[in-house]
């Protein structure tokens, strides 16, 4: 993990390398306030109205000079940043007009992390990659002698969850009672077992089983669902691991859904501040009729809730004594209605994908589809003790997500 140490700069705009600024507008659109509110600003659109200075990098200040935090993000790899990323509070209907300029990378301001992955093998270093092939027809003993946890695990300020990375292709959840990027010490030789509650960070909160866990995926085609990567060729890729917002990439190629060959790659971003994961999925080779499948582990849940919120975005969610410290765990799926299909209950048993809600969601290929994973766990805020708590939580997130921060660029 990278540390991020917030550095007090002056606010004077002196500091910037060029003359070239961008009036930027930020607008809340919603009657409610918004926390952390995460904010996009591509690196096309900057270009759409000012020339770009090479070697330098984006920053936004407010109308005191002070900056803001945000960091850039490279997503297609080509060593030039695409992404300007930023978080910021607003309230109701708020404006905020602030500064977009350029300063040379050495002038750039650290932030504390608030996000954090961590993907090491599990050797006498603890050594952390960023890209790695999956071990063909790697089982669950052998992925536990390779990686630290498994596999890649991602966190933020409220929540941390892993990835097996092996057939199952499952995803689990870490409770945490610290805002402390915590999972580069989880999982090491020697050190207290995460599956036993640490006061000083958390637990590992959830049995997957042979479930969809914790928003893992499958497909669903002619009345059969099938588990993403529980065969062909995976590779993992961290994209960006910034202060505000981390990004891993699975890609999946050769996998054999029955009669069908598909390439499928699933992004997973963590931002600052928020209680959910978003996944974005994009897939060719899909038969016509296939449907994406988004899944909450019921293995000790009885009920799917459907939050009524904003027309414009769907929401389930279950909230039982089902964490594996036996306190109340909540978890939850928004998808945009537009995507949404249906619901479906796996059996209980048997073989396959078992104890599963699944959301089914529309998918065609090659178009992009993303879903938010949400948890909250008890011990983390007593809040989270009623259902009550996690859905008024869930119908606040439905409205912000269905309007997110407007952003509009206009050249000084």
């Amino acid at each position: 993990m990278k540390k991020y140490i917030l550095l007090l700069l002056a606010g004077s705009m002196a500091a910037c390398s060029t003359g070239t600024r961008v009036d930027v507008i930020l607008q809340n659109p919603s009657d409610i306030n918004y926390k952390d509110a995460g904010i996009e600003i591509k690196r096309a659109a900057i270009e759409e109205v000012i020339h770009v200075p090479d070697n330098l990098l984006p920053v936004l200040r407010n109308d005191t000079g002070e900056f803001l935090r945000s960091q850039t993000e490279d997503l297609d790899g080509d060593g030039q940043w695409d992404m300007l990323f930023t978080v910021a509070d607003f309230n109701a209907v708020e404006k905020k007009n602030v500064t977009l300029a350029f300063i040379a990378p050495s002038d750039n301001p650290e932030w504390e992390s608030r996000t954090n992955i961590r993907f090491a093998k599990k050797d006498e270093s603890y050594r952390e990659v960023s890209f790695a092939v999956r071990e063909k027809n790697a089982i669950n003993t052998e992925t536990q002698q390779i990686w630290q946890m498994e596999g890649p695990a991602w966190e933020n300020d409220k929540v941390g969850f892993r990835n097996y990375f092996d057939r199952r292709n499952g995803i689990d959840i870490f409770g945490k009672v610290t805002t402390e990027m915590v999972l580069d010490n989880v999982g090491y030789k020697n050190n207290p077992s995460y599956h036993e509650f640490n006061p000083d960070w958390g637990v590992d909160v959830l049995k997957v089983g042979n479930s969809l866990g914790a928003g893992s995926i499958g497909i669903f085609y002619n009345d059969s669902l099938y588990r993403v990567g529980d065969n062909g060729h995976a590779t993992c890729t961290v994209l960006t691991e910034g202060p505000l917002r981390s990004i891993l990439r699975f890609h999946f190629e050769d996998w054999k859904m029955g009669d069908h060959v598909l390439t499928l790659t699933h992004d997973i971003s963590i931002q600052a501040g928020k209680y959910f994961y978003e996944s974005t999925i994009t897939c060719s080779g899909l038969p016509e009729g296939s449907e994406l499948v988004a899944g909450i582990v019921n293995m000790k849940s009885n009920t799917l809730h459907q939050v009524d919120g904003d027309d414009k975005i769907t929401a389930f969610y279950t909230h039982d004594l089902q964490s594996e410290d036996h306190k109340n765990l909540g978890m939850g799926i928004l998808a945009g209605s537009d995507v949404y299909k249906r619901f479906t209950e796996s059996p209980s048993e048997g073989n396959g994908i078992i104890q599963t809600y699944g959301i089914h969601l529309k998918i065609s290929p090659e178009l992009p589809v993303s879903f938010r994973f949400y948890t909250v766990w008890e011990r983390e805020n007593n809040r989270w003790a009623t259902a009550e708590g996690f859905e008024d939580l869930l119908r606040s997130e439905t409205r912000s997500m269905a309007a997110p921060i407007r952003v509009k660029l206009r050249k000084q």
